[in-house]
């Protein structure tokens, strides 16, 4: 009898899962100089941000969580936006920028080694080609949409509590891989668990005040979230909170767009091509 039960409520959870995804809105769809990228719909809502592992009963339970993960808090998403579906890759960013600055090079991998000021060089020139308004997410945005926003289910690694179904991290993973190789979250999106760490817009902050007034130096930083390949999966889980200094880049890291849902309205219907003239570059970079 417990073998039926448990065999309903797998079919019960598979079925609610492909209901899910079935009324997730479409993504909006963008083309620069013919290279396509996708941006997913997060539907404005509520949800715990942080982790603790004092209390397997309370919110946000991990045995893996940080004290800067602490205290656990109740964050309201007040605004609908759009996050994108995969991190930038040296595609798009070399049909932006004309150059491509990634170690490892492929069009179809995150572009990496790019520090802050270099990302928002980026958003001003595709927002000059675009008329749009790119930017990076706040730290609570990408908290959100990693957890898979209004369909979260709860798992640590955006998209599973099986690290390995998500993310590259350094025990899986001995260089940069392709995007989308791994399973998307609740919301479609891929790669928000590990292969790059990721650019916030928010500025490395405790949650709590208190601790604020000792930051020194490291309130000077920029939170970098996701984990990587050349980090251990514990860096993967939605929770993990990173700092970088605003000119630091490395091979491991990159970042993805974000953009007000107010600015999308007409992107969904019309489907732009957004148009640039073509970048000068050595031909065959990638």
């Amino acid at each position: 009898m417990k073998r039926v039960f448990l065999f309903l409520g797998l079919l019960f959870l598979m079925q609610s899962q492909v209901f899910a995804q079935d009324t997730l809105p479409a993504p909006a769809s963008y083309r620069v100089n013919k290279v396509s990228f996708n941006m997913v719909r997060v539907e404005k809502g509520g949800f715990w941000m942080g982790a603790q592992h004092k209390d397997t009963a309370e919110f946000n339970y991990d045995r893996y969580s940080q004290t800067d993960e602490l205290p656990v808090h109740y964050v309201q998403m007040r605004e609908d936006y759009y996050i994108g579906q995969t991190e930038v890759t040296q595609k798009l960013w070399k049909a932006v920028m004309g150059y491509n600055p990634s170690v490892k090079k492929c069009p179809k991998r995150p572009v990496t080694n790019v520090n802050y000021f270099e990302v928002q060089e980026f958003l001003r020139r595709i927002d000059s080609i675009s008329g749009m308004h790119f930017r990076l997410p706040t730290e609570e945005e990408w908290e959100y949409a990693a957890r898979g926003g209004a369909y979260s289910r709860g798992y640590i690694y955006s998209g599973s509590d099986e690290v390995d179904r998500v993310a590259w991290h350094n025990g899986n993973a001995s260089k940069l891989k392709k995007v989308k190789k791994r399973a998307a979250n609740e919301l479609g999106i891929y790669d928000m668990s590990g292969n790059v760490w990721e650019w916030c817009s928010t500025k490395y902050r405790f949650f709590d005040a208190e601790r604020n007034t000792k930051l020194g130096k490291d309130g000077e930083m920029y939170i970098i979230r996701g984990g990587a390949w050349q980090l251990p999966k514990t860096s993967c889980r939605v929770s993990w909170r990173g700092k970088r200094l605003p000119e630091l880049k490395n091979s491991f890291g990159g970042f993805r767009l974000c953009l007000d849902a107010k600015y999308v309205k007409e992107a969904e219907e019309d489907e732009p091509e957004i148009l640039m003239k073509e970048p000068e570059g050595k031909e065959g970079e990638e």
